[in-house]
């Protein structure tokens, strides 16, 4: 509604529009992550311990399940990017004064469904294998895909206004470093022996992740591949993943948990979820570990960077580690 000199310019309600379709993909997301962990199934290993496997074949019921899921997402995805992009050209999204909010995690979580649905349909319908070969350049970036979808899609989103989901930097950037080396210390020398391998022990669990053994082999074939293939390895996993997962959980969600039920509540929840989204039972407590010294150095300093820091230095020293 225009209205006359001095008054404003009301187009509060054409803001809300993808709003129905991101609640219908904020549903779907959360079904789709249920029906990925339920083709999880338990088996004795060889050693006695229980090991977490991915069925090859689900049930029947599941994949029907999942095909309705898809097909109603798919419309929803649709409806959901239409109505963004019709609020675009109204400059009504990306705004650089307002505060981080409930509807932009939302929106964050119907993109990554939108992304989700996308990549069922390519590589369940229409493709039969990957699109590059393992090891190889191509093979590295699509790997990470969703990490590249989400550092494109955020920066967008959040375009003048990065400083509210903690790109911006340190505060107390001295002792931030200090903080860091200790964590890293903990995270390489203590996490295993004080808590990860005493849990499995007493849950009786196997450390076997076919996550890891996947990433392990990727890199080992990038490695025998060429340098560029390597290198494109290091890229990936130590530099685009660690920002693109930072700037999501410890960015987004974890700042607008953190806003609304506290810091602790905040960064609890948030590094929960970064660990349930990895799919790995195996290494679910130390995900969930680190993720908490991940959330601390994002709140305590004000900023993703520290997080960002030690996530690349982490995930480093395990491609480095592969490749040996």
């Amino acid at each position: 509604m225009v209205t006359g000199p001095g008054m404003s310019l009301r187009i509060e309600p054409e803001r809300h529009r993808s709003t129905p379709w991101a609640i219908m993909l904020f549903i779907g997301y959360w079904l789709m992550f249920a029906a990925e962990f339920s083709v999880i199934r338990f088996y004795r290993g060889e050693d006695g311990r229980w090991v977490a496997s991915t069925m090859e074949q689900p049930p029947m019921w599941l994949s029907l399940t999942v095909l309705i899921i898809t097909a109603l997402s798919l419309i929803g995805a649709m409806g959901f990017v239409l109505s963004v992009w019709k609020q675009s050209r109204l400059s009504l999204w990306h705004w650089g004064d307002r505060d981080l909010t409930g509807n932009d995690v939302l929106h964050m979580v119907a993109w990554m469904h939108v992304f989700q649905t996308c990549t069922l349909i390519l590589y369940g319908l229409i493709l039969e294998g990957t699109l590059f070969t393992e090891g190889t350049i191509g093979g590295a970036f699509e790997s990470a895909s969703f990490q590249m979808f989400l550092l494109i899609v955020i920066p967008l989103w959040f375009r003048g206004r990065l400083g509210e989901i903690g790109v911006r930097r340190p505060a107390q950037l001295g002792r931030m470093l200090i903080t860091l080396l200790i964590l890293f210390l903990f995270i390489a020398k203590v996490l295993d022996v004080a808590i990860t391998n005493p849990l499995s022990d007493w849950l009786g669990l196997s450390l076997s992740s076919e996550r890891e053994q996947q990433i392990e082999k990727e890199i080992v074939q990038a490695k025998q591949t060429d340098m560029l293939a390597a290198a494109a390895s290091f890229l990936v996993i130590g530099i685009m993943v660690p920002i693109a997962e930072e700037i999501l959980f410890r960015g987004v969600i974890q700042t607008y948990l953190v806003r609304r039920v506290g810091a602790v509540i905040g960064i609890v929840f948030s590094s929960l979820w970064f660990a349930l989204l990895h799919i790995d039972l195996a290494l679910f407590v130390p995900l969930f570990v680190i993720g908490l010294g991940l959330g601390f150095v994002r709140h305590r300093y004000d900023s993703i960077w520290g997080a960002v820091l030690l996530h690349a230095v982490n995930n480093l020293t395990g491609v480095l580690y592969y490749f040996q």
